[in-house]
């Protein structure tokens, strides 16, 4: 899941009435529409300067990867280019599919020479979409954890790819000495102007994984194998933020969590429709976060007083000031001036990629702010009633291991 840096949220978060005094209307117009940008502004700034460089050539090939695939065969897009890690790579696939999907994953592995790993529990069924909640995929990843061999793991969507090769990305984990890293995301389309906007807010998003590595992606992380299976057994199964989960409670055990600037593309939605179901999804994944595990604010602080207090408790003010007519005119200042000031950050943390859809970032950013996080809510409930999960975060209580598989046909718990 990506974070959103859209702090200009906050800049109508104070609406004075005309006949205010002085200081309240400098306060509603100047003052919180600064400190909204500043807030973008402080972890964008500190955090654009930070270049990497890969140490050399160095890899290590003692690794395995992990792609869960269910529901449908053409959900794994990436099977080509995984072709050349072989037997190193496994399918990981519930029990209870289709004769027809079986046939065909087992064909793709012959083909590729790839392994299969049947799990012992059946996915619900979601009607040929692409599942945005659930436990299959992190129970898919648990489970198959138990029989890696490999020193680390590497669990991989099945529509993700990579840009370098994954032997230096485990081999940059080996050499910085951590037991978890986050990658870099970097969307591949860009062919309609909702794409472009995407690409600018990916940017800032990852570059601010450099401030805060445990914000793991989900698409592609590397890990020791022995440090995700003890972080996994601990893991709610939660879908949406399952992935920032994974740093959370690796940071809470005492694991060292790190940014590797690996460059994973990944195809971000072009249409609205599509938009839309994904960001309805991360709302609710945000919510989990920030709300349902709010205790983590001791933790990290900064993060969550910015994704839970400012981000989504003081979302309902910003509306009730759309609705004080009296605070009209301060409200169409403050949000003019934070516009301003976003549209100058914005021009200057990403000049050397400009393009025509960069000013319009600042709007399509205050839109999100506006909207998702009063959504945001509804979409956990949802969630957490369809799958009866909570989605509550317990670092320190060891999950009741996977029990034993019961073979089914000679496939079912088992690696093929």
């Amino acid at each position: 899941m990506t974070t959103s840096l859209a702090a200009l949220s906050a800049a109508t978060l104070t609406a004075a009435p005309t006949a205010a005094p002085t200081a309240l209307v400098f306060l509603a117009v100047v003052a919180v529409p600064v400190l909204a940008v500043a807030v973008d502004a402080l972890a964008s700034l500190r955090a654009r300067g930070r270049v990497y460089a890969f140490a050399g050539t160095r890899v290590n090939s003692d690794f395995e990867v992990l792609v869960p695939i269910w529901g449908s065969i053409r959900y794994l897009e990436n099977a080509d280019h995984l072709a050349a890690h072989g037997n190193r790579v496994v399918l990981c696939t519930p029990a209870g599919e289709s004769d027809d999907f079986y046939t065909d994953l087992y064909a793709l592995a012959r083909e590729h020479g790839f392994r299969v790993f049947v799990a012992s529990f059946t996915a619900p069924r979601t009607g040929g979409r692409r599942a945005t909640s659930g436990t299959v995929r992190d129970r898919l990843i648990r489970d198959a954890l138990n029989l890696v061999r490999a020193r680390y793991v590497v669990p991989l969507d099945a529509d993700t790819t990579t840009a370098r090769p994954l032997e230096v990305l485990v081999g940059e984990l080996e050499r910085q000495g951590a037991d978890l890293a986050s990658v870099r995301l970097v969307p591949l389309n860009s062919d309609t102007l909702l794409a472009r906007l995407q690409h600018y807010e990916y940017r800032l998003a990852m570059q601010f994984r450099f401030l805060a590595s445990w914000l793991v992606s989900g698409a592609c992380h590397v890990a020791r194998t022995e440090v995700l299976t003890d972080v996994m057994s601990r893991h709610s199964l939660f879908f949406q933020g399952n992935d920032v989960e994974v740093g959370l409670i690796a940071r809470a055990l005492g694991y060292r969590v790190a940014h590797i600037p690996f460059e994973v593309p990944t195809t971000v939605p072009g249409s609205l429709r599509g938009w839309l179901r994904q960001r309805l999804a991360w709302a609710g994944g945000e919510f989990r976060l920030f709300v349902v595990n709010a205790r983590f604010v001791t933790r990290h602080p900064w993060f969550w007083v910015y994704g839970g207090v400012v981000t989504i408790a003081l979302a309902p003010f910003r509306w009730l000031a759309l609705d004080d007519a009296a605070a009209g005119v301060a409200l169409v200042s403050s949000l003019t001036v934070a516009l301003v000031l976003y549209v100058v950050l914005v021009a200057y943390l990403h000049w050397d990629h400009r393009g025509p859809a960069l000013f319009l970032v600042p709007f399509y950013m205050t839109f999100v702010s506006l909207v998702m996080p009063l959504l945001g809510g509804l979409w956990y409930v949802r969630m957490a009633w369809q799958d009866r999960n909570l989605g509550v975060i317990r670092p320190h209580l060891v999950r009741v291991e996977p029990r034993a598989a019961e073979p089914e046909a000679g496939r079912v718990g088992q690696y093929v």
